[in-house]
């Protein structure tokens, strides 16, 4: 697979993972703790987002087939959650299908928060497992598991990334640039859900 695959792959799993739109509520959830905790939150979170998304990379053929499920269902329904998040990233309808409100203030009082909520469903939330699944089974792609291996590794790695060098990014952007590059991300993922749901349609019709 060349970079320019690579990066077709890459770039849709790291803007579904959505790292800088998440950057706040990481703030957030962990802003009583010093920054070594930080970091050791950020490292464990992405790590068990790797370890989940890798394991329906691994399993995704029997998943599918137990449930009896089509590669061009799983591409609409992908395709679907993908522009509701596109949605909510553009701010166009309320958040909460990740997580909802509830649940992110009771996460406020979680003394461990990087497993629930960060690592999912933030990070290895509905939309990524439905990318890797959808990707893995893809017979147009075929893509060989170290290759998707590396991508999960590169989008989690990324993320981390964001994550460590948070409060910089969130004094850096602040509020304002934070929403702007959620809103140009939102933007990219509804063509992504639109390609999604176009490629379903095209094996349904076939």
């Amino acid at each position: 697979m060349v970079n320019g695959e690579f990066l077709t792959l890459f770039i849709p799993l790291l803007i579904i993972m959505d790292p800088v739109g998440n950057l706040p509520l990481f703030l957030t959830l962990t802003a009583h703790h010093p920054p070594g905790r930080q970091t050791a939150i950020a490292a464990t979170a992405c790590g068990t987002a790797t370890a989940i998304l890798m394991l329906f990379g691994l399993t995704g053929d029997s998943i599918l087939r137990f449930f009896s499920i089509t590669l061009p269902a799983f591409q609409l329904a992908g395709g679907l959650i993908f522009f509701i998040y596109a949605l909510q990233m553009l701010n166009l309808i309320p958040a909460g299908i990740k997580s909802s409100a509830a649940e992110e203030e009771e996460s406020l009082h979680k003394e461990n928060v990087a497993l629930v909520p960060l690592a999912t469903p933030l990070l290895a939330g509905p939309g990524a497992i439905t990318a890797i699944l959808v990707w893995q089974q893809d017979p147009l792609r075929q893509i060989p598991l170290w290759i998707l291996t590396e991508i999960i590794l590169a989008a989690c790695g990324v993320t981390f990334v964001v994550f460590y060098l948070g409060r910089w990014l969130h004094r850096l952007l602040g509020v304002g640039g934070i929403g702007v590059v959620t809103r140009l991300t939102g933007l990219l993922l509804s063509v992504i859900a639109m390609q999604f749901v176009v490629d379903g349609l095209s094996g349904v019709l076939a």
